[in-house]
């Protein structure tokens, strides 16, 4: 095989000097050749064997990932199919112009994300550091947190809260439009009209809501007051204490029931759709490679070949289709000086394999 530092030609006479009797020449000129090209394929399978472990692993992962990647999609599937009636509607309903009657402060998602984040912290810190100061421990023990924990639970019950008030507040809206569109004080397209539904809204569960909101904040406030010492200010202890209206109320303005959408790739389909990519890539590079080098080797055989057909050529070695076209006769050969009597049944064998290789 070729091997790196020989020099063109080596392989080409190797092929002359060991494989056969070039003076005998039986063997036809078209032998050798074939001799050069087994080898060629032998090198650019072990080429190739070389890479397939690699290969093969990164098909590995690609499929892996695919099957997760079609998971992750089909259940996205399902849940849409679960909620595609909200999410027409809250379209329809945004069609007719709906939104324009309820309070709405329009903000990014990250920027509603960001103030979110800054208030439930505030009533973190606020309700740990009133049950700390109960307990007369200091931050970052287990009654700092567990008073935090509170702050959250707060948090998120005011959450609930504006969410049932918003709620109460759109249906009333849907209410008092489908009622002006029925009385002819408001035009609505006839092929949308049929299709809206009103939203229904819970006063018991708003009201639920609102009671142990309350309840948690009041209670909050006066946790507050009990630890505090005798020259704290009442008035900066009632300022912490509404926080968690304060985040009430900004929930109020910044949630839209009618912004219901199919769901979306989350982070997690991205960073899946990132490493199929590279994935991807990768076993293009490595393919890329493989048959850069099986082209570099496939280049120098080329060359070899020529360099053999060369060499037979000027030793007088023939293919053994030109002894069938000369009619049979049986040539010597001559090769550095000398003549090379052939046996006569042995050479009538290669011409009848010839002339049934023609055939």
């Amino acid at each position: 095989m070729l091997r790196r530092g020989n020099q063109p030609g080596k392989l080409a006479k190797q092929l002359i000097r060991r494989v056969g009797d070039a003076d005998v020449a039986l063997a036809g000129a078209e032998t050798r050749p074939k001799v050069l090209k087994t080898l060629e394929d032998a090198e650019v399978q072990e080429i190739r064997a070389a890479t397939r472990a690699d290969a093969r692993s990164l098909e590995e992962e690609i499929a892996e990932l695919r099957t997760e990647i079609d998971a992750r999609a089909e259940r996205r599937e399902r849940q849409t199919e679960l909620m595609r009636h909200k999410v027409e509607q809250a379209r329809l309903w945004r069609s007719v112009g709906v939104q324009e009657r309820i309070p709405q402060l329009h903000l990014g998602k990250a920027a509603r994300s960001a103030v979110l984040i800054v208030l439930a912290a505030l009533d973190f810190y606020v309700f740990a550091s009133a049950y700390a100061s109960v307990d007369d421990v200091g931050q970052f023990t287990v009654s700092w947190w567990l008073g935090g924990l509170l702050g959250i639970a707060v948090f998120f019950a005011g959450f609930a809260l504006s969410h049932a008030i918003k709620g109460s507040i759109l249906a009333r809206a849907q209410r008092q439009f489908l009622h002006a569109a029925d009385n002819g004080r408001l035009n609505i397209d006839q092929d949308v009209r049929p299709q809206l539904v009103d939203s229904k809204s819970s006063p018991l569960a708003l009201w639920l809501t609102a009671i142990i909101f309350f309840i948690l904040m009041i209670a909050g406030v006066l946790v507050r007051v009990q630890g505090s010492a005798a020259n704290a200010s009442l008035a900066l202890i009632l300022f912490q204490g509404l926080i968690p209206l304060v985040a009430v109320v900004v929930e109020l303005y910044l949630h839209d029931p009618m912004e219901r959408d199919d769901p979306l790739p989350t982070w997690r389909d991205r960073r899946l759709e990132r490493k199929l990519a590279r994935a991807e890539r990768r076993l293009r590079v490595v393919a890329a490679q493989v048959e850069a080098r099986v082209a570099k080797i496939e280049k120098l055989y080329r060359v070899e070949e020529a360099i053999l057909d060369v060499e037979q050529k000027d030793m007088g070695l023939r293919h053994t289709t030109d002894l069938v076209l000369n009619g049979g006769h049986i040539p010597t050969v001559s090769s550095n000086g000398r003549v090379a009597e052939v046996d006569r049944d042995q050479l009538e064998k290669t011409i009848k394999m010839a002339r049934s290789s023609r055939s």
